[in-house]
């Protein structure tokens, strides 16, 4: 068996600029700020993390996010987020941590949160991936309105290795990681920006935002 070499983890700092939706992203490993006794439980642990800034104006925008996942080149794509959940970015900043951990033998759960409403828990999400990936930022969106976010692949292979920075800094969107570098067996998530339109006659709906954040049941 190959001896993998994992060259260069997740960057402490990275910044994206999508210029079709004119939004910043930043990326942040906050484990690297932890007491040392804690990183090393994290590390024992298998724990990845990233902070997650968005920058733009947004102006109550709701959020809408999906999981996409490559299986030998196919993309198998979800809503994560239900009709009636009303994500709203009311801020020019808002920000969303996520987290990688190990689940079972042969899977990983990924879970995103979101800070400025009490961590409250946007997604938890439970992949059959092998922890041999890391959490990778995503650099440009093609041409879809869905703007990739955060990515949990391997990097581009090479003889005796995977090159994680490489991928990082292709500039190459994750939809064409299989394409270009035959990365295959990797997911992502991605976020669409749209005019928050309610339902009045909705039987439930429920509003997550830093301000007013309610749910209402309708009878």
């Amino acid at each position: 068996m190959k001896r993998m070499v994992i060259i260069s983890l997740l960057a402490m700092f990275t910044v994206m600029q999508v210029q079709a939706q004119q939004i910043k992203l930043e990326y942040e490993n906050k484990i690297d700020s932890l007491p040392e006794l804690m990183q090393q439980y994290f590390e024992m642990q298998k724990v990845q993390h990233s902070r997650l800034t968005i920058k733009g104006e947004f102006n109550g925008k709701r959020a809408k996010i999906k999981k996409v996942i490559c299986d030998k080149g196919t993309f198998i794509e979800r809503e994560l987020l239900a009709d009636y959940v009303h994500f709203i970015f009311v801020d020019s900043i808002e920000t969303l941590d996520f987290m990688a951990i190990p689940y079972g033998k042969d899977s990983l759960r990924i879970s995103c949160f979101y800070p400025s409403s009490y961590n409250h828990v946007i997604f938890n999400d439970t992949v059959r991936i092998d922890d041999m990936k890391i959490l990778l930022e995503t650099f440009t969106s093609g041409d879809s309105p869905d703007i990739p976010i955060i990515a949990y692949s391997s990097g581009i292979p090479f003889e005796g290795g995977t090159w994680f920075c490489g991928l990082r800094d292709s500039g190459i969107e994750p939809r064409k990681w299989y394409e270009k570098y035959g990365i295959d067996g990797y997911v992502f998530y991605t976020i669409r920006l749209e005019e928050d339109i309610s339902n009045n006659n909705m039987p439930i709906y429920i509003k997550i935002a830093k301000e007013g954040a309610y749910a209402t049941h309708q009878q």
